[in-house]
């Protein structure tokens, strides 16, 4: 593979991927936790209304504690935030080396084997972000299973 399909096909690629993963991380976990703070700042102000002619913000009010917990569940659960920053990290990570790569800068200045340690390097980037997701899932696994122990 020549440099200019890898950095086309390979390294362009994976910018645009990490990028594009790490906005939608971005946007679900800030969603899910505005929906968490307007829940949370509502519980008192509808607990404060209930009187013996509004029992029914009582089942309002569980209904959102129920929904916080879900919610607070459901971002420990996929990780949004760590997969949004570690994605975010990943792809600014190859950017920087391609940029010093493109610019015949720092160990690339007068490299002759600049492009296959370009390409090294770019591989490492993208090996190390797999292998934290790898280990992402295992702590996961194993948080689960003392979870499940525990009860």
């Amino acid at each position: 593979m020549d440099q200019k399909t890898y950095l086309a096909e390979r390294i362009d690629d994976q910018i645009n991927w990490y990028s594009a993963k790490s906005k939608t991380y971005q946007t679900r976990y800030k969603i899910l936790k505005v929906i968490v703070i307007i829940s949370s700042v509502t519980i008192p102000f509808l607990v404060g209304l209930i009187t013996d002619e509004t029992t029914y913000l009582k089942i309002i009010v569980g209904v959102i504690g129920v929904l916080i917990a879900a919610i607070e569940g459901i971002l420990s659960l996929y990780k949004f935030q760590d997969l949004w920053l570690q994605y975010r990290m990943t792809a600014e990570m190859l950017q920087r080396e391609k940029l010093i790569f493109l610019t015949n800068s720092g160990m690339y200045f007068n490299n002759k084997n600049a492009f296959q340690d370009f390409v090294r390097r770019s591989e490492s980037i993208m090996s190390s972000e797999n292998q934290a997701w790898v280990e992402t899932q295992q702590k996961e696994d194993e948080d689960n299973k003392e979870k499940e122990d525990e009860a």
